[in-house]
């Protein structure tokens, strides 16, 4: 799982603590919204994690590191208790740490305590949750939840993610909080099922409690509040704006559509199915005739194919198509006397020119009959290390996958209606 930093943020007010008697509504076809941001409330100076030996990285630099290629927030609540979850739409299953936790990343906020809370419940064997057949036949798989019995019949979980993260820890339900998008802002609560994490081994986000899990599956809030539709729409990460994610009747699913594509082997994540990648430049097409044409299929074990993740920063594509990308590139910025320069990061294709230098330059994907054009700052972004350097927001896939990442989502509207099937594209403001 990638994830990445932007902020899902319910304004406390929407959880009153007293004074007045909340109505309970069905979640069933209720419209409600999420504001996002990618400023971050302030924290000490961020620590990286991901080295064995802990220091502290500029302000500045690791701001903008952060921005673009670290983790969405959503911020929720269960009964007076606000958690910050990272945001992942390539899982169903939602976590949080929770006390007692000996095996956990250290992080800012409380540990939740499920001893404070009065609604909060074990999970049995005998619950639907844990008696859930695995729906990806394949053994042994990342994405995967993991159900288990104690001898007391309480259900534990387990997950296990790439880069060899995964968590484990017991399967628990609570109420959670949401505003629903009415006249009246009333309070809806939903008794929903989540992991109480008591072992997060691998590297994650100290900002986050959690995961909130968006993918297709169970266990996701999609499927537990029988949601119909959601949609958000990213502003560019350098536009201060703040946007919205938008859940039920309220998401905005316009514009043209592909249908979605279930795999089995990941039947969490978003497919959809793309034809071919192309350069375009001042809007002449530049075909990329060295990637084969089954590059972006699935094989015969169902690896590779083509999916959305909000959680991965840059697009990823296959070694050919990432190969051929760059050499094209390569060869048509030669035009305009741009030249790739030698960057602090191997992996990463880098050049002496501002945005304006290359507004002329588009990449396109066909997927199913629609061109998705990407330029700007869904295409390429502003090197970490050095001003007047631009680099593209394109990596090599360390798998057959092709990725539409986070940055490459940004400045329009995607809508995921479920009563259709369709992932829809609208280009827009956000």
């Amino acid at each position: 799982m990638a994830m990445l930093t932007i902020a899902f943020v319910i304004i406390p007010d929407l959880f009153p603590t007293g004074g007045g008697v909340e109505e309970l509504v069905f979640a069933k076809n209720i419209s409600f919204s999420i504001p996002i941001t990618y400023q971050l409330p302030p924290h000490p100076p961020y620590i990286d994690l991901h080295n064995s030996s802990t220091h502290v990285i500029g302000a500045d630099r690791e701001h903008l590191k952060k921005v673009l290629t670290g983790e969405v927030f959503a911020l929720i609540s269960t009964q007076h208790y606000p958690m910050t979850l990272s945001l992942d739409t390539t899982s169903d299953l939602t976590w949080v740490q929770c006390k007692p936790c000996e095996q956990c990343y250290p992080k800012y906020n409380p540990m939740y305590n499920p001893a404070n809370s009065s609604t909060f419940m074990n999970t049995m064997c005998g619950d639907q949750y844990c008696k859930i057949e695995a729906y990806n036949y394949y053994k042994k798989e990342v994405d995967r939840v993991m159900r288990f019995c104690t001898d007391d019949r309480r259900c534990l979980f387990g997950h296990a993610y790439r880069a060899d993260k995964n968590v484990m820890g017991s399967l628990v339900s609570d109420y959670f909080e949401f505003q629903e998008m009415t006249d009246t802002e009333k309070v809806f609560h939903s008794h929903l099922t989540f992991g109480c994490a008591h072992s997060t081994i691998g590297s994650f986000n100290r900002e986050a409690d959690g995961v909130l899990g968006l993918g297709q599956g169970p266990f996701s809030l999609i499927s537990q509040l029988e949601i119909g539709a959601f949609s958000h729409c990213l502003p560019s990460p350098n536009s201060g704006k703040t946007s919205y994610i938008l859940f039920g009747d309220a998401a905005q699913t316009r514009g043209p559509g592909a249908h979605m594509i279930f795999n089995r082997r990941y039947p969490s994540r978003y497919y959809l199915k793309l034809h071919s990648i192309a350069l375009l430049d001042n809007q002449k097409k530049i075909t990329l005739d060295g990637i084969p044409s089954n590059t972006f299929a699935f094989d015969n074990d169902g690896f590779g194919g083509f999916y959305l993740d909000i959680g991965t920063p840059f697009i990823n594509l296959p070694q050919v198509a990432y190969q051929e990308l760059r050499k094209v590139l390569h060869s048509t910025l030669l035009d305009y006397n741009i030249r790739p320069i030698v960057s602090s990061d191997p992996s990463a294709f880098c050049f002496e020119a501002s945005f304006d230098d290359v507004q002329h330059i588009s990449l396109v994907f066909t997927v199913s009959l629609h061109d998705l054009i990407l330029t700007g700052n869904q295409l390429f972004y502003e090197n970490f290390d050095s001003k007047g350097v631009i680099c593209l927001g394109v990596v090599e896939s360390k798998s057959k996958e092709t990725i539409l990442g986070r940055n490459a989502q940004t400045s329009r509207n995607i809508g995921y209606d479920f009563d259709v099937g369709l992932i829809t594209f609208q280009d827009m403001e956000c």
